[in-house]
């Protein structure tokens, strides 16, 4: 499948997750944003690791919002008391509460003797911020959009961090523009963007991961020359797309690129692509 839609049907607003989605595999932004098409939920579904990963956010994010300035006595047990919360609101599933509660106590534990750190040198911590930046290519403006879990602004600049619980992108793949969310935050960022918060450099990207298991967590940052670097590739990177997509010629091909795990989930059965490609599942028309 290769569909070219007019340009008028062409999404001209997404997301820093979608631009993962388009470089990895276009045909699943045009059936998300042209056809409007999003993947109904499973019938009676086991507790996976998008719930997992839904509690680890919200854990997160509350604590973040009671604590944007100074940090409680007892960072463990207040994670440990909100996670309870957190569980009571979802009627967690009893695995839930067997399995990842206990995991995310020792997470808890990691992350108490790691952020202190965290905050030396930060004023205000902001969680689950939206933000939004426009470009003006050829075909209209284009319009970027983020919600950062989490930004930590201080005199040496904004750190932006996202919570993970699977293996969170590598330093070779934010480099090459293959995972570029966290580096088209920081380009919201710059421009003052994200709302509440004044325009500044980014000093750090951060992934943090919820393992729950030994250590209970741990952190990827990319910082210094390389990031300023990744950035401005990023976003180059970003407006380039936009324009190729811009000429009505160029179609939503449906592909599977080397590196991009979760870019065919959703829509592999309506593009039919094992029919097209050959049972062997070669990457026919990958770029």
């Amino acid at each position: 499948p290769a569909p070219p839609p007019p340009l008028e049907l062409r999404p001209r607003r997404l997301s820093v997750s979608a631009i993962e989605s388009w470089i990895a595999n276009p045909y699943a932004v045009f059936a998300r944003h042209v056809l409007g098409l999003d993947a109904m939920p499973a019938l009676g579904p086991a507790p996976d690791a998008s719930l997992r990963g839904r509690i680890v956010h919200d854990v997160l994010g509350r604590f973040t919002a009671a604590h944007p300035d100074a940090l409680p006595e007892d960072i463990a047990a207040r994670l440990d008391a909100i996670a309870a919360e957190v569980m009571r609101e979802l009627a967690a599933h009893p695995r839930i509460a067997a399995f990842w509660l206990p995991r995310l106590s020792r997470f808890a534990v990691w992350f108490a003797e790691t952020e202190p750190a965290r905050r030396t040198g930060i004023t205000r911590v902001h969680a689950e911020i939206p933000g939004a930046r426009a470009f003006a290519p050829a075909g209209g403006p284009f319009t970027l959009t983020a919600r950062a879990d989490r930004i930590d602004e201080g005199p040496g600049g904004m750190v932006i961090t996202d919570y993970k619980t699977g293996t969170p992108p590598s330093r070779k793949a934010m480099l090459s523009g293959r995972s570029p969310q966290l580096p088209l935050e920081a380009a919201i960022a710059a421009e003052g963007g994200f709302r509440g918060i004044a325009a500044a450099g980014v000093s750090r990207l951060s992934y943090i991961r919820a393992t729950g298991g030994t250590p209970g967590g741990e952190e990827a940052i990319l910082d210094g020359a390389e990031l300023g670097d990744c950035v401005a590739a990023t976003v180059d990177g970003l407006v380039r797309l936009v324009t190729r997509f811009d000429d009505p010629a160029t179609p939503y091909l449906a592909t599977r690129r080397a590196g991009f795990e979760r870019a065919f989930d959703d829509y592999a059965h309506l593009a039919r692509f094992a029919e097209w490609a050959g049972e062997d599942g070669d990457d026919a028309g990958e770029e």
